[in-house]
């Protein structure tokens, strides 16, 4: 896995706090979920993973840069990004910065109106069986962070797959909500367990 440096993106702070609905609530267990299930690996800076809900045509909550997911929601995990600006970049309220994969999460959004929420994790077993299980793979390598990692997922999900693994890098889901998009990770989840079984899993780790 690329070495995590940090964002790679411009951001301006517009304020420390935003207003915030149920979803948050949701979002952050399915944050959780996928912690504990080892799709966005936890270190010792927070996690390999980030997920998000769309608020309107360019704004969006998002999982904090270095968040460690929590079972109780604690609302300084999450940012809202306003807008992107050329100049300035992200316009965010929260106290923290936003995920380093923000880029990914907006040009998603914007480029497809009738996703509602996105997760994007890590696990190299669903990468070593993507074609087993009909996983769309991205043709190159991209770094985390930027705007080529995020124009490669959006040229693959055109193709019209919400599930989607960038190469060498980790998966991305979308879905019209939160909870349609969690189960989509679950229910590739349960098919690589499946195919592992008929493998027979002891010959194959």
């Amino acid at each position: 896995m690329e070495i995590y440096t940090g964002i790679k993106f411009k951001c301006l702070q517009c304020g420390d706090t935003f207003p915030y609905d149920l979803r948050l609530a949701q979002l952050n267990a399915w944050a959780f979920i996928l912690a504990g299930l080892g799709l966005t690996p936890v270190h010792p800076e927070g996690a390999y993973g980030n997920q998000s809900y769309r608020l309107g045509d360019t704004s969006l909550i998002i999982t904090a840069s270095g968040m460690t997911p929590e079972k109780n929601l604690a609302p300084e995990n999450y940012v809202l990004i306003e807008s992107l600006d050329e100049q300035s970049g992200f316009h965010t309220k929260g106290v923290r910065k936003p995920s380093s994969e923000s880029l990914l999460h907006y040009s998603i959004y914007r480029e497809f109106p009738e996703t509602g929420a996105i997760m994007h994790g890590h696990s190299r077993l669903l990468e070593q069986y993507a074609t087993d299980l009909a996983i769309p793979v991205t043709t190159t390598f991209q770094p985390y962070g930027t705007s080529a990692l995020a124009e490669s997922a959006v040229g693959l999900l055109r193709e019209g797959t919400g599930f989607i693994l960038l190469k060498d890098h980790g998966f991305v889901a979308t879905g019209k909500d939160i909870d349609a998009t969690g189960q989509a990770v679950l229910e590739y989840y349960e098919r690589l367990i499946a195919v592992l079984k008929k493998r027979r899993l002891s010959h194959v780790l």
